[in-house]
């Protein structure tokens, strides 16, 4: 091979390299790996929504032939250890062809702006949102209460069918 087939050979590379570095998703988030995102201090539950992340990996391994990842992500699953599961999809990403990897990094942005959106809707309890306590409330005591009105609900009637 001569030197200007190496350069058009080193052109190619660097095209297809733009053209995955294109590709890679874009999130308004800033993205981490799932180990790191799931071990955030939060007032959201973040393990809480993992199952659907599980799921979307699941499916798309399985559509591209990795049924042997699907298992490892399974067994991680079974420990009930976010972390363990986490690192597993993390580590699956690695070993796989960039393509297959963005899709996943993919579902990876989608989980984390989910649970940033729902971070952000989240209102803290009365105890946390305002410094100043609740005023007492009215002592009730000596005040007669009042019985509701009675109301009678209309009878239904039997069809005979």
């Amino acid at each position: 091979m001569n030197d200007e087939q190496k350069h058009e050979q080193g052109n190619g590379y660097d095209e297809e390299r733009q053209r995955l570095k294109e590709k890679r998703p874009q999130c308004s988030v800033n993205l981490q790996s799932m180990e790191q995102w799931i071990k955030g201090d939060t007032t959201f539950c973040r393990p809480c929504v993992l199952p659907v992340t599980i799921d979307w990996y699941r499916q798309e391994l399985n559509e591209r032939g990795h049924p042997e990842l699907v298992e490892e992500i399974d067994k991680a699953r079974m420990t009930e250890d976010p972390d363990a599961t986490c690192r597993v999809m993390d580590a699956i990403k690695e070993r796989l062809p960039v393509d297959l990897r963005y899709r996943l990094m993919e579902f990876d942005c989608s989980t984390q702006e989910h649970a940033a959106d729902m971070e952000d809707e989240i209102i803290p309890p009365p105890d946390e949102a305002s410094p100043t306590p609740s005023p007492p409330l009215p002592d009730s005591s000596g005040i007669e209460s009042e019985s509701p009105p009675e109301t009678s609900l209309p009878e239904l009637q039997e069809t005979e069918q």
